[in-house]
Parts: structure tokens; C-alpha cells; sequence
């Protein structure tokens, strides 16, 4: 039985990390956290926890990870920045 996350419509994003673009395919009705997971995974960056990355807009909003996707006003094919937080893992 499909999770309720799994039921909706689809878009893809581009999270930008490290300078490369990552693509992931994510549910308008599911929280951005779940999307940056899945592009944490992608690319690699499991070292550290996902709630020590922080997501920006190209205009250097900071996005709440804890919305969703429609609620965001996300789009097909935007591309977001996802870095680690100024100060992660207490340094």
C-alpha cells in the first residue's frame, strides 16, 4: 500500500551541492526535507545528518524543510541550494 507521501502529483528538482546538480523526482505533497534526503543520497553526503543542510531559493531565501513542496510554491526543474549549515556538528 502506497504512502500517503507517495499519492500526488511529481516534480522534479535540481538541488545544487558542492557545485553539481543533483536531479530528484519529489511529491508536491511531501515535506522539502524528504526531496533533500533523497539528493543527499544521490550525492553522496551521508556524512552527516540532513536536519545540518540547509536549503536556499536562486534568491538566497532559506526554505523551512518542514513544508511541502506545493506549499513552498516549488515548480518543475527548480533549482535549489543545498549546503551545510554555518556552524554544523558544533564548529
Amino acid at each position: 500500500m502506497p504512502s500517503k507521501q507517495d499519492k500526488g502529483p511529481k516534480i522534479c528538482l535540481i538541488f545544487i551541492i558542492n557545485g553539481q546538480d543533483y536531479i530528484v523526482e519529489a511529491n508536491l505533497n511531501a515535506p522539502l526535507m524528504v526531496a533533500v534526503q533523497q539528493a543527499l543520497v544521490e550525492s553522496g553526503n551521508q556524512g552527516r545528518p540532513a536536519e545540518e543542510w540547509e536549503v536556499r531559493n536562486v534568491s538566497g531565501v532559506l526554505l523551512d524543510q518542514s513544508k511541502t513542496l506545493r506549499e513552498l510554491g516549488l515548480v518543475d526543474r527548480t533549482r535549489l541550494f543545498l549546503s551545510l549549515r554555518v556552524g554544523a556538528g558544533g564548529k
